[in-house]
């Protein structure tokens, strides 16, 4: 009897362990189905999206548009467009070996020399990242337009010069301004690399009797290399999407540029939304190219690990009278970079500039008191602060997310989910824009900063997701498994001890984010409308009209906001940007 008594309860125990574990199992799938569902709504929709506009005649909003590959063809097979592409291809390697090569340059001298004031040089060199690469080019286009520019007027005043010393308004200029501003990211990763590898080899390289340049050459750029790949390709994607500053510096005159065609087939007579998308598509498969390169050379770079449990001392090379030369390099770069362009800005903001007159143009304030007090501008400001706030919040709390469900959850399908997190790595600004144009053309959010905020917060979710996993999988489980032995829940131990952990990582991207926001202007152009101009784009309009000195106060402004951010991140919150995600 005590037998059979017992063979039920067994059974009922039984049915409770399997509901248990059919409940557990459930809330296993339903987080990563979120997920899922949010990435893909974000990032994959508009792309797909994008790809169905270019085999249209017109917009969803278009009873006569039908489906055609007229665009497609055109873009696919023409010679303009297969000309484009070519410039295009070409100039975004030749920017990527420029930049890497003053940034290779910039990382060894800070690295592996006795250069004084490193801290400071540092952060000088990475300063153009904080800052807005369209205010850069704007700036340029003020020193060294052919005609006005202040370099060249001031070589004709003081030198006798005959014609334009300097000629930013070429395929050279666009050129040399896009290395410029694309210098920090390569000087990132490879300083990372450098920092980061074992000194021993060049050691062993000094005591067999090679020199200073000779172990450069032939141990630490060969054990490095696999960053620099890394670096040239993650440059080279970035220009291929570029819009500003080719846009800015004679558009498709001096040099046409995919990116500029796709603005120009929406902006300008006749508007042709299909054929900026079948080019948004063209843009697509080259970056995705890019990326693809890119991923190789940092999964080699993970296998050249040289970083060993020994303690080490880093040895210095003593630049001894290559320390001015050195100096100077850097000096040279952040004058050019920083220097220069925004005493350009400062001085056309406050003067009453001409092109005849620049020794004698008297300071005011007046420019800048009208530009300020425009009720448009001030609009503009507020949707900035509004979207720059929103867009690294939303972009943030995602990203910890998605980081938290694959390394702590360790979710099902958390792969995946990391693919299509990472995957706009591979999608320009501009082309982003051309697929949010197309998904939300017929929503309530078209037309407001909340599709800004939806574009940046799909932009920007690898730069926040890399962030935080980072920091993630710096923190030790034994950590958080005490937590749990002392009875604390899941979400307790995750917010008490894994969030409070990685708070500095969540700044960091928070504010790197805000920054990316702030200065954006790619994806925000296609998608402006009168009541919802940033700052970037009101600008351009400006410098569209030929107002460059209202352009130069607008770009003031936006330098304002963001060296606010900045300030704000390193010394209120104490976090740093100077490492790569």
């Amino acid at each position: 009897m005590s037998v059979s008594a017992a063979a039920p309860s067994l059974k009922a125990d039984d049915r409770l362990i399997d509901y248990a574990a059919l409940r557990k199992r459930r809330r296993g799938f339903l987080l990563p189905l979120i997920l899922g569902a949010i990435l893909c709504v974000l990032v994959l929709v508009p792309i797909v999206l994008m790809f169905v506009g270019a085999v249209r005649t017109g917009t969803f909003v278009d009873p006569r548009a039908q489906f055609s590959l007229r665009s497609v063809t055109a873009v696919y097979t023409t010679l303009p467009y297969l000309r484009t592409l070519g410039i295009t291809v070409g100039a975004s390697l030749l920017v990527s070996f420029i930049a890497c090569t003053v940034g290779i340059a910039l990382a060894w001298l800070l690295a592996r020399t006795d250069m004084p004031a490193k801290g400071l040089m540092e952060n000088s060199v990475i300063a153009p990242l904080y800052l807005s690469p369209f205010v850069g080019a704007l700036a340029w286009l003020i020193l060294a337009s052919p005609n006005a520019g202040l370099l060249n007027v001031l070589a004709r005043d003081l030198l006798g010069a005959s014609g334009p010393i300097m000629n930013v308004m070429t395929a050279t200029g666009v050129i040399l301004v896009m290395a410029l501003y694309n210098v920090p990211y390569a000087y990132m990763t490879v300083s990372a690399a450098l920092k980061g590898m074992d000194p021993s080899m060049e050691e062993a390289s000094y005591l067999n009797g090679a020199g200073t340049f000779r172990t450069a050459l032939k141990v630490t750029f060969p054990v490095v290399r696999p960053s620099i790949v890394s670096a040239f390709f993650f440059v080279f994607v970035l220009t291929c999407g570029t819009f500003s500053i080719p846009a800015a510096l004679g558009g498709t005159q001096a040099m046409p540029f995919l990116a500029v065609d796709i603005y120009r087939s929406v902006a300008t007579y006749p508007i042709n939304y299909s054929r900026a998308a079948a080019i948004g598509t063209l843009l697509f498969w080259i970056s995705l190219i890019g990326v693809a390169f890119y991923r190789y050379a940092s999964r080699a770079a993970a296998r050249f690990v040289t970083v060993t449990a020994r303690g080490y001392r880093m040895r210095m090379v003593r630049l001894r009278g290559w320390r001015l030369p050195a100096m100077l390099l850097i000096l040279a770069y952040v004058t050019l970079a920083i220097v220069l362009p925004y005493l350009a800005l400062l001085y056309v903001a406050f003067t009453s500039f001409t092109s005849s007159s620049i020794g004698d143009a008297a300071f005011t304030l007046d420019n800048f008191r009208s530009v300020a007090g425009s009720v448009a501008v001030q609009q503009s400001i507020v949707n900035t602060l509004l979207v720059s706030v929103l867009s690294p919040t939303l972009c943030v709390l995602l990203g910890l997310l998605i980081a938290y469900a694959i390394r702590r959850m360790r979710v099902i399908g958390g792969g995946i989910l990391d693919y299509i997190a990472m995957f706009p790595i591979a999608v320009p600004g501009i082309v982003f824009g051309t697929g949010i144009f197309w998904t939300y053309l017929l929503t309530p959010a078209y037309g407001t900063v909340w599709i800004l905020v939806i574009a940046f917060v799909a932009s920007y979710i690898p730069f926040a997701y890399r962030m935080v996993d980072t920091s993630i999988i710096q923190i030790d489980k034994a950590l958080e498994e005490a937590s749990s032995v002392c009875g604390a829940s899941h979400w307790r131990t995750a917010s008490q001890v894994t969030f409070r952990l990685i708070r500095p990582g969540i700044l960091s991207a928070w504010i790197l984010v805000f920054i990316f926001s702030v200065r954006e202007i790619s994806a925000a152009i296609l998608l402006a409308s009168p009541s919802n101009k940033v700052l970037s784009v009101m600008s351009w309009d400006y410098l569209e009209f030929g107002n460059v000195q209202n352009a130069a106060i607008i770009g003031l402004l936006q330098t304002l906001i963001l060296l606010a951010g900045v300030l704000v991140g390193r010394y209120v919150l104490r976090v740093r940007l100077s490492q790569p995600t």
